[in-house]
């Protein structure tokens, strides 16, 4: 078994969907989008229903390529909730020709997040992400986590835009431009919406990577 940090994906409101297929899709659009920024040891894949599964070497990793995703998944209407686990995994079955299945104790933390995830959903609808650290559940990755998704559930499409933008390295004169709107508007919309501070987290999470 290899240490490693595993992330179970499902969509939220699947079955309300018209296309299951095309937002499915859209997810896996998604991530590939966030690759280069925060690449994953393993990329994304689809398991079961509308469940999805990927690796990243380190929490910090899968914290950060979550805020990305989220982010995107603002403009195109696709919500998604995260469960990540860190521990061990190991391939359990599969041919050389497909996909193999994974299981170990990443899988059953991860597993374990998500109906964390699921639960809190009932007290604060906002709530995407949880992380399960082998047995611990640590408090101050999982409030800013819960943070980070009340910020960014609450952003309008043009908001997620400009905190992407931002996360990017893009000046605020070239957001302005690909806006359509002012500089001095996007410096205002970074500060109601929170994206500023989203850039300071993100750069902590990924240690000064854009």
């Amino acid at each position: 078994m290899t240490e490693t940090v595993a992330i179970i994906v499902d969509i939220v409101g699947s079955r309300r969907a018209d296309d299951r297929a095309a937002v499915q899709a859209n997810v896996h659009a998604l991530f590939r989008r966030v690759e280069e920024s925060v690449p994953p040891l393993l990329a994304l894949w689809s398991t079961a229903g509308d469940e999805f599964q990927a690796t990243y070497s380190s929490v910090a990793d899968a914290c950060a390529a979550t805020t990305l995703v989220r982010l995107e998944a603002v403009d195109t209407g696709t919500d998604v909730r995260f469960g990540i686990g860190r521990g061990r995994s190991r391939i359990v079955s599969g041919a050389a020709d497909e996909i193999p299945i994974y299981d170990g104790s990443a899988w059953w933390s991860a597993r374990r997040a998500i109906d964390t995830v699921h639960r809190l959903a009932g007290r604060t609808g906002r709530a995407r992400t949880w992380v399960v650290d082998g047995e611990d559940e640590p408090a101050d990755t999982n409030a800013a986590l819960l943070l980070r998704d009340e910020l960014i559930g609450s952003m309008k499409p043009r908001e997620a835009r400009i905190a992407c933008a931002m996360i990017a390295g893009r000046s605020q004169a070239q957001i302005a431009e690909a806006e359509g709107i002012t500089q001095s508007a996007v410096s205002q919309s970074a500060r109601r919406s929170g994206a500023a501070t989203l850039v300071t987290v993100q750069s902590l999470w990924t240690g000064g990577r854009a």
